[in-house]
């Protein structure tokens, strides 16, 4: 069965891009102001929307890393599951209800493109009806760059995750190319798409993930905001396609995935995870 450009282009060269609409971009530029103001306050601000074992919400600078704790990544972060700001510490709070409110907008964006995405991979492999679920088991991700003399901000690495929708408001992100890592322009109104390894899984190492860094172009600020898109987390996840005789849980992988870079095991039903 024929598959759209997006399919070809994953298959063929493990990305893609997509250009955003005008209203997505609306709700994109909404995203950054509220992140910005978000991130700027004081840090014990920040630090009453994070949960304690860092999976909801605020995350505080250099608390993740790509390789090895001994190599944080440069930034801070901030976590929205499942479009449920409930998940949110003290989410009803002025100090981030702004925040939640935007980052709720460009979810509808996000995962109207990730669910485009998968559904035209899904009908290459026969395989229509099997999109997973991905809506109740994702999360955006904001991450806030500061200052450092280190070469880079976050070493090579893969996500972890089925796609990740990447766009960020400066220079810095470069991408695997054979042997080489080649910087991405810089464009504000288009996602780069990237496959991870879950995705690797589902295709039956068909498309391969793409393992990218951040360089450090010593900006005075870079945000950066990622869709990151997971099978169900609370059941098993039939593959697309099986070869070779093996038996895969994608839903398993995507349970540990985050262990690489210093993470709890992801929630199995993030959403349900209310907070005060």
């Amino acid at each position: 069965m024929p598959h759209s450009n997006t399919s070809a282009e994953l298959l063929a060269h493990a990305r893609t891009t997509i250009d955003l609409p005008a209203d997505a971009a609306k709700a994109l530029t909404a995203l950054r102001t509220a992140a910005a103001d978000f991130f700027t306050q004081d840090e014990a601000v920040k630090r009453a929307h994070g949960s304690d074992d860092f999976t909801y919400g605020f995350r505080p600078y250099g608390r993740q890393y790509s390789i090895s704790p001994d190599r944080p990544d440069m930034n801070e972060s901030f976590t929205y599951w499942a479009d449920n700001p409930t998940t949110i510490p003290h989410h009803d709070a002025p100090s981030v209800t702004p925040f939640l409110q935007a980052l709720r907008d460009y979810w509808a964006v996000a995962a109207g493109i990730t669910e485009d995405v998968l559904a035209d991979l899904a009908t290459h492999y026969g395989q229509a009806q099997a999109v997973p679920p991905f809506r109740d088991y994702s999360y955006l991700e904001i991450n806030w760059y500061h200052p450092t003399d280190r070469d880079l901000l976050q070493d090579r690495h893969e996500d972890g995750h089925l796609l990740t929708l990447a766009i960020s408001d400066g220079p810095g992100l470069e991408i695997e190319t054979g042997e080489r890592m080649d910087p991405v322009p810089v464009h504000d109104n288009q996602l780069l798409v990237m496959p991870g390894s879950l995705l690797t899984a589902m295709t039956g190492d068909d498309i391969p993930p793409l393992y990218h860094q951040v360089r450090n172009h010593r900006l005075p600020r870079r945000l950066t905001v990622l869709f990151l898109a997971n099978p169900p987390l609370d059941r098993t996840v039939p593959p697309f396609v099986n070869r070779e005789g093996r038996t895969v849980d994608v839903g398993q992988l995507a349970r540990t995935s985050g262990a690489m870079f210093g993470l709890p095991p992801a929630p199995s039903r993030p959403g349900a995870q209310a907070s005060g």
